[in-house]
């Protein structure tokens, strides 16, 4: 029962182990289109049932995932 129990208190020190700092934040520009000029903030989209237009200014600075949802 005793190695066990010290079984139990080591492993999550040794989890600890592989755990690595974030990375700072990198600023990337990419240019992926020459003709698209400014950011996603200067864009919006409409809702799905189509009554409500979003500005994407309003989620400056919070983390979103835009899912390209497009058929061929």
């Amino acid at each position: 029962m005793i190695p066990q129990f010290w079984a139990s208190c080591l492993f999550p020190l040794f989890l600890v182990g592989f755990a690595q700092p974030t990375p700072q934040q990198q600023k990337v520009k990419m240019d992926c289109y020459k003709g698209v000029t400014g950011t996603i903030y200067e864009y919006g989209a409409l809702t799905l049932n189509g009554e409500e237009y979003i500005q994407f200014k309003q989620y400056a600075g919070k983390h979103v995932l835009f899912v390209n949802v497009a058929t061929y």
